[in-house]
């Protein structure tokens, strides 16, 4: 298992303090209007924070299943390839015209299509206008605060290298592009495990449905979405897009877990509710429950179940672990007044079983069998 010698994190901690100074206001810059929201200070975004770097030094501990299976499994890496072949090659228009947009968009966009036409409009309006600062501090863009300086898949890509779909198979993979753009040139030389896409669609969405709780299950499964559209263009494999899950479930569990960040995120979900309370001139739920555009739960749940283990068999029946506890923190918006221990619980009793591909026995398993929809959607 490859660590995370202190040199190299004090290096990557050093170029995130420096990307937060360079994109802080001068001092002379002209001050914001007195109505505009604020955002977080540089001395907040700093840190550093003990989330900033996981226990295991990078996320290769909950990642591992991926070895074994690579070494021991061909037939599960024949099944991962014509997985991923079949959903390219049946793609409609309308599937082709989605997966081009979510690889371009940036993902907390994408995300915002699970609340439907008058929550989602009024998010997107305001995420553009400025108006939700500390929400696109802490998730927007490539040097989001909370997808930095560990959180991005690069190291753990680099360390599987493990070629995309259409390298492996260019004669069996339909490439779907936009004019003007190469989007299989930009990703030819990058390692396809796991996908980065997935890894932001599963942090982001698990904090945006922290914020708006009553959505839920329907940012979980447009989650699953982003993920299922990476295999759409053929750039990922199932077992790819399963491993963003796994990484993006961890990094949300490590800064909702650590009290310093998790005031961050508290403080960016108050912005977003009442700036969002602002725009809709009325409350969110309400707003989400008279849209018809926005999914019902138990479609959303049964959406985001399909796309948890792409129709792989359990492979180790026998296998035991259990849901990392740290994962409680995910439901602590949506269950107030329950511990940590019921949030718990509730993980469990939803889990799917233990023994799909790229779950592990022991401390680091447990992270694939998260139903995160399915916990959000448990009355309470």
């Amino acid at each position: 298992m490859m660590a995370m010698s202190l040199r190299m994190r004090s290096v990557l901690l050093s170029m995130f303090a420096v990307l937060v100074m360079v994109g802080a206001p001068v001092a002379h810059a002209a001050p914001a209007p007195a109505t505009a929201p604020a955002g977080f200070s540089t001395a907040q975004l700093v840190g550093p924070f003990a989330s900033d770097v996981p226990p295991g030094g990078t996320y290769l501990p909950e990642l591992d299943g991926f070895a074994a299976l690579r070494a021991q499994r061909p037939d599960l890496m024949k099944q991962n390839l014509a997985k991923v072949v079949s959903v390219n090659n049946s793609a409609t228009p309308a599937q082709q015209d989605d997966a081009v947009a979510i690889n371009y968009d940036d993902r907390i966009v994408s995300l915002s299509q699970a609340l439907g036409t008058k929550v989602g409009t009024a998010f997107r309006q305001l995420l553009a206008a400025g108006k939700l600062p500390k929400v696109a501090q802490l998730v927007k863009g490539d040097t989001a605060r909370a997808g930095i300086p560990l959180q991005t898949t690069l190291i753990e890509k680099q360390y599987y290298n493990n070629p995309r779909p259409f390298v492996v198979a260019p004669a069996q993979i339909t490439r779907y592009n936009r004019p003007g753009s190469d989007l299989y040139g930009d990703l030819a030389g990058n390692g396809s495990y796991p996908s980065g896409h997935s890894s932001q669609a599963f942090w982001q969405g698990a904090l945006l449905a922290y914020w708006l709780p009553e959505a839920g299950p329907q940012i979980l499964a447009q989650s699953g979405h982003i993920g299922l559209s990476r295999m759409v263009l053929g750039v990922h494999y199932p077992l790819d897009v399963m491993g963003g899950r796994i990484m993006g479930l961890t990094v949300a569990s490590e800064r909702l877990s650590d009290p310093a960040f998790a005031r961050l995120v508290d403080a960016a979900g108050d912005q977003l509710r009442e700036q969002l309370r602002t725009a809709l001139g009325e409350p969110v739920a309400r707003a989400l429950a008279d849209d018809p555009t926005v999914a019902p739960t138990s479609q959303a749940v049964s959406n985001a179940q399909e796309l948890m283990t792409f129709g792989f068999p359990r492979i180790s029946p026998n296998q035991v672990n259990a849901i990392p506890t740290q994962a409680a923190a995910l439901l602590r918006s949506r269950f107030p007044h329950l511990s940590d221990a019921q949030r718990l619980d509730i993980l469990r009793r939803t889990a799917i079983p233990a023994g799909y591909p790229l779950d592990q026995a022991g401390a680091n398993g447990g992270w694939v069998r998260i139903d995160l929809a399915a916990a959000y959607a448990v009355s309470g």
